[in-house]
């Protein structure tokens, strides 16, 4: 064995010896002590690891969601066009906050909405003329279940700093009541057309029904008249069948007065009454002549008895 190896291997030997030694410690010697606190880190290195590679997962789903989310709200907002917030209006708003104010015939006057804003009144055509143009508004209110649509509306008085907007449709004063004095609506240039479609059906329906109602209230009045001629004439038929004790008395005609029913009841009486008379001289008849009858017979039968006359 040459030298090196020799010394290499009296250090391997006295290496050995060291770390079989006896050194005080929690775990014998402090190679033992280095092997558990090697495996500790190690531990700790691949918890670390485990948990990275969960909070990269994480993250990767998060990122979906967060993508379709936003592809969700980017769907959603499709087709809206601009939107314009107005807030309810209160003492500590801004001189250039949006404000709306509701008219009884269904107008909204709308200020610090207008073409300073976005909302055009102009455009241009296929030939790059310009021309001009009524914008439309759809008009939501917020309510407690959220935004409830109160219709379309077409801004006929366009300002920098304000408009008018006046209902397409004709809107009832129940509509008008229902929509808030003072609360928050959100104005919108474009409606999708899925929505559009549904309101444009909706709003067949409300005239189809304000129609049927028209109707139907036409045809009350014209009952409620035929029903008042006809109680008048059930009132005269009453007064010919009960009478009128406040007409005038027409002489020979008992039924204007006392009615029919009583004029035939009474008739019915005398009628009766002279029916019986009328028997009962009949029944005299018939005594009278089965007494004439008799006094015949017997008058006959003494004739007979009589002797016979004398002849020459």
């Amino acid at each position: 064995m040459s030298t090196l190896g020799k010394v290499c291997l009296c250090l391997t030997m006295f290496l050995l010896l060291l770390a079989m030694a006896p050194i005080p410690g929690k775990f014998g010697g402090w190679a033992p002590k280095l092997l558990v606190v090697h495996n500790k880190w190690n531990e700790t290195l691949r918890d670390s690891r485990s948990k990275a590679a969960a909070a990269i997962q994480s993250e990767r789903e998060a990122g979906l969601e967060f993508a379709s989310a936003n592809a969700d709200l980017i769907s959603v907002n499709t087709g809206w066009g601009i939107v314009w917030t107005v807030p309810p209006r209160a003492p500590n708003n801004a001189p250039d906050t949006p404000s709306l104010e509701k008219q009884a015939d269904g107008r909204l006057v709308v200020r610090n909405v207008g073409r300073n804003s976005g909302m055009r009144t102009d455009y241009n055509d296929d030939g790059g003329a310009q021309q001009q143009q009524i914008p439309v508004v759809h008009a939501f209110y917020g309510a407690a279940g959220g935004y409830v649509y109160a219709g379309e509306f077409a801004a006929t008085d366009v300002r920098d700093d304000g408009c008018l907007l006046t209902p397409v449709r004709t809107v009832t004063p129940q509509e008008v009541t229902a929509w808030p004095d003072n609360g928050t609506w959100r104005l919108r240039s474009m409606v999708p057309s899925g929505h559009r479609s549904k309101i444009d059906e909706w709003n067949v329906h409300l005239y189809r029904t304000a129609q049927l109602i028209q109707q139907a209230d036409a045809n009350i009045v014209k009952q409620q008249d035929l029903l008042a001629k006809a109680e008048v004439a059930l009132a005269a038929r009453r007064k010919e069948l009960l009478g009128d004790p406040g007409r005038e008395p027409v002489p020979n005609r008992p039924e204007f007065t006392a009615g029919l029913l009583q004029t035939i009841e009474d008739f019915e009486e005398e009628r009766n009454q002279l029916q019986l008379n009328v028997d009962t001289l009949r029944r005299r008849i018939n005594e009278e002549i089965a007494v004439r009858d008799e006094r015949l017979q017997t008058l006959t039968q003494q004739t007979a008895q009589l002797p016979a006359p004398d002849v020459d």
